[in-house]
């Protein structure tokens, strides 16, 4: 094939494949295409307005729904709308605008608070929102076909410097640095107000660990990381389990048992479901693997790994009753402690065939959501033997020892039992040795001028640039006069 006309398919390549990214649908047996209910939140900052955002609600019905209505978030305010009128207290889409996109334009309060603490909040100078915060609650009906999702974003408004996930958003000036790995992106998110507390290099190193020893949630991993302004709460947040967005408190240490660039990169993972009795294992295990994977990558010793998994603090309580748990603290100690006991167990028994990841994989492929009994039965599967009152004792009752044999910590310390398995494909154990080498792998940094979609449209352009400039070598080397014409971007 010519030359130059290879350029032209791999550039007209590149455009179909940026312009269809992210459509979704299939064909139905009448031929008629099926699509989900998709929703871009564009979120805008009031500078004359501290403490709450403008949300654009863009909504594209597709073809088979035949009834949508949305509830608006809490204390939101409508500014305007089109393709929607008022039922109180929801509002109704407009069935003749079938097919088309509808829009809802509300001004909504910022300032998610925890258990431990405010975890957004829109200032004067920057903004950082949870998805939660600003989405639109709806029910739908269809005519054929399957039940459309809903499915939702984030995006930033034109004109705004910021970056949005799927879950989180950001609005202000900001640095960001990466690592592209063998197993996908880490990205971390510095707003311009918030001081790392951590070295750059070693909180990649660290995510980028925790990302190569899992094996469970989503292949195709790109986490994005906010690091929150020092002045929000400590700790971390995720806004959703299995999402590749969290938020992690610019002031958190990485060399700590309860390292929480680790533990909120883990919940990126979790994508099983859990009963109110089985919340605890969310944070249990999170905070387990944290203590575990820091071990390994050589930033805590043993005996920080030690007291941490065999802590007594509510040792007591029963997991399953977080009504009358006397902290929200519970889940995280006394669960990080059951979770390593039944880890060492399955050690035990199995001779470490066997880990505690074989039964988190054997509940992401579960269809319902895991209850104590479903919980058990996954860990006497795993074991191989029956080990349903040693778990529901150690769920409900006083918490279980931790072995701490040489022969045992060791084990983990050198990386050897961290034998973990492919959630979806049930591949091979895949042994972790210890920190991976990423010496050579550089961070990627840049500072941010404009908004995140103009990064993505320079960065297409750079493409088609860098082919005409490779054309260019190979036209010369063969003695072909041919100069391309410069393209002006649109």
């Amino acid at each position: 094939m010519d030359a130059r006309l290879s350029v032209v398919v791999l550039c007209l390549a590149v455009l179909v494949s940026a312009s269809t990214a992210g459509a979704a649908g299939q064909a139905t047996d009448d031929g008629t295409a099926e699509a989900d209910i998709e929703v871009r939140y564009v979120v805008d900052r009031l500078p004359e307005r501290t403490g709450v955002v403008e949300v654009t609600a863009v909504v594209d019905v597709p073809e088979q729904v035949t009834d949508l209505s949305v509830r608006l978030p809490n204390n939101a305010s409508v500014q305007d709308a089109d393709g929607f009128r008022p039922t109180e207290p929801r509002w109704q889409w407009d069935s003749e605008t079938e097919g088309e996109t509808a829009e809802l334009t509300y001004v909504v309060p910022v300032g998610l608070r925890t258990a431990y603490g405010q975890r957004t909040a829109d200032t004067d100078e920057w903004s950082l929102l949870a998805r939660r915060e600003v989405a639109l609650h709806a029910r739908w009906r269809w005519q054929r076909g399957t039940d459309p999702k809903w499915t939702e974003r984030m995006v930033v408004a034109p004109g705004q410097s910021g970056v949005a996930g799927s879950t989180a958003a950001y609005l202000g000036p900001y640095d960001s640095f990466s690592r592209e790995t063998r197993d996908g992106t880490v990205r971390v998110v510095v707003p311009e107000a918030a001081s790392l507390r951590a070295n750059r290099t070693r909180i990649l190193d660290t995510v980028a660990s925790a990302q190569r020893a899992s094996r469970l949630g989503p292949d195709d991993d790109r986490v994005t990381i906010f690091a929150a302004p020092n002045s929000l709460a400590p700790g971390g947040y995720t806004p959703a389990n299995g999402e590749p967005v969290v938020m992690v408190n610019a002031g958190e240490p990485v060399a700590t048992p309860t390292n929480v660039w680790v533990h909120e990169y883990y919940h990126t993972r979790q994508t099983y479901r859990t009963t109110a009795e089985m919340r605890w294992l969310d944070e249990g295990s999170a905070d387990y693997y944290a203590a575990r994977w820091t071990l390994q990558q050589g930033y805590i010793d043993t005996g920080q790994y030690r007291n941490r998994v065999t802590t007594d603090r509510y040792e007591n309580v029963d997991l399953t009753r977080p009504e009358r748990w006397p902290s929200p603290d519970v889940q995280y100690d006394k669960g990080t402690r059951v979770v390593a006991a039944i880890d060492a167990r399955l050690w035990q028994v199995t001779d470490g065939n066997a880990t505690f990841v074989d039964v988190l994989a054997r509940l992401e492929r579960a269809d319902e959501p895991v209850t104590l009994d479903t919980f058990a039965d996954a860990v006497s599967a795993v074991a191989g033997e029956d080990v349903d009152a040693f778990v529901r004792a150690a769920v409900t009752g006083p918490a279980p020892p931790v072995p701490t044999d040489t022969a045992y910590v060791a084990s983990l310390d050198a990386g050897g039992h961290d034998r973990q398995r492919n959630a979806t494909t049930g591949g091979a154990a895949d042994p972790v040795s210890g920190l991976p080498d990423f010496s050579g792998l550089p961070v990627e940094s840049e500072r941010v001028g404009g908004a995140a979609a103009m990064l993505t449209l320079a960065g297409l352009w750079a493409c088609l640039l860098g082919v005409w400039v490779r054309l260019g070598r190979v036209l010369w080397r063969t003695g072909a006069r041919a100069t391309p014409r410069p393209r002006r971007p649109r």
